[in-house]
């Protein structure tokens, strides 16, 4: 009988090393493997059809005329300027207007909010 529970105990040791092991193996294998080709991302164009926040939504990592658009929450719409962040509530919004450009030339995003000035 102490040879069965020597041998259980033996296989539960081996069990749990294997368990412990098994994912740094897997992390070694990941820092050794060379880092995955950058990819450039193409977003279509906004849809006319969709709602505002769609159409904010979909310019998301986008420059504008007040920086890039990072965020769009609830009731705020978030741009990173300059290292500055810019918060304008989603329901100040006047207008977007999508500039005609130049063939080759990246699109051109203008968006305004209301001010009290």
């Amino acid at each position: 009988m102490t040879a069965r529970v020597h041998s259980h105990m033996t296989l539960l040791l081996v069990a749990a090393l294997l368990t412990v092991l098994t994912p740094a193996f897997g992390q070694k294998k990941k820092k050794d493997a060379p880092p995955p080709a950058p990819q450039t991302e193409i977003r279509p164009s906004p849809k006319l059809g969709g709602t505002i926040r769609d159409i904010l939504a979909s310019l998301q990592g986008q420059q504008t005329n007040l920086g890039v658009l990072t965020k769009l929450t609830g009731d705020y719409v978030v741009f990173e300027s300059e290292g500055d962040t810019l918060m304008y509530p989603l329901v100040t919004l006047q207008v977007v207007k999508f500039l005609k450009v130049e063939e080759g030339e990246p699109r051109k995003i203008e968006i305004r909010f209301l001010s009290k000035d």
